[in-house]
């Protein structure tokens, strides 16, 4: 008997261990990157390479942010429109929120309904050094308010600028954003998880957070599997690595579908049109 059947009572589990891949049930992964990041290497951050391993580990599909978008006012968010419109229905889009470069903002938002493959924004507070509550933000939130879109936010415990109670915040106010808590507050994260099981539009994101021991069970266990979304940062991250935080916790094989495949199917819903519409 193997290690898995005497240790895991999920099939899915099993058949990971046994094939090294989840054939039987696709993942979808609503937090990666792509391209190069200054000041280190990431071998997989090409998106052709991205896109093998997204093949070989029965990735479905990917809602991304490059790190161009978060970093590059110049650049913008122009590399993930080329990339959703290269791959339609692989590839899904944030568009990026940088307060400090706003001077398209307006023109952007225009264009937004029309760019296939945008299902939300990705706002990254703790770099960017301003507060999700600041006002260069209402905007934001007003449009995704007005279209029920996601909203990813890098959140941290005890952070000026992100902690969970600001999302906490600005979920009570706009109640249409289905608020996804980039990393799950670390160092706060059991306020991050009351959030979640409280707040109909707030949602737990494992990257980072979910490799801890014992964390997907009490996440699970306290706002349910329906609140958990499965996110890796990939390509910081393979994501077979947050993959397998999911399915050796312990949790039955229904709730692991809805973490990696049915929450973020859900969630993104009428904003998941095909790319190919692009301009």
């Amino acid at each position: 008997m193997s290690i898995a059947k005497m240790t895991n009572r999920s099939l899915l589990a099993r058949e990971f261990a046994e094939t090294g891949r989840l054939s039987s049930q696709p993942i979808i992964d609503a937090h990666t990157h792509m391209g190069p990041f200054y000041g280190t290497y990431l071998p997989e951050a090409h998106l052709d390479t991205m896109l093998q391993t997204m093949d070989r580990e029965n990735i479905e599909w990917i809602i991304s942010a490059p790190h161009s978008a978060l970093f590059d006012p110049i650049g913008g968010n122009s590399e993930i429109r080329g990339a959703m419109k290269q791959y339609p229905d692989r590839i899904y889009g944030y568009y990026v929120v940088n307060p400090h470069y706003d001077h398209d903002l307006e023109r952007d938002l225009e264009q937004f309904d029309r760019v296939g493959g945008y299902v939300g924004f990705k706002l990254l507070p703790d770099y960017h050094k301003y507060p999700l509550t600041g006002e260069k933000f209402r905007r934001i939130y007003e449009f995704a308010d007005e279209r029920g879109l996601l909203l990813l936010s890098h959140t941290w415990g005890h952070s000026p600028y992100n902690p969970p109670q600001m999302i906490g915040e600005l979920a009570s106010r706009y109640g249409n954003i289905q608020f996804l808590l980039g990393h799950s507050a670390p160092g706060e994260t059991d306020y991050a998880i009351e959030l979640a099981k409280r707040q109909p539009n707030v949602y737990l994101e494992l990257c980072d957070t979910g490799r801890l021991n014992g964390m997907v069970e009490k996440m699970v266990r306290a706002a349910s599997s329906e609140k958990v979304v499965f996110g890796t940062d990939f390509p910081w991250y393979d994501p077979h690595y947050m993959l397998g935080s999911v399915l050796f916790s312990g949790i039955g094989d229904d709730d692991i579908r809805n973490i990696i495949y049915h929450n973020a199917k859900r969630l993104v819903g009428k904003n998941r049109k095909g790319s190919g519409k692009n301009d």
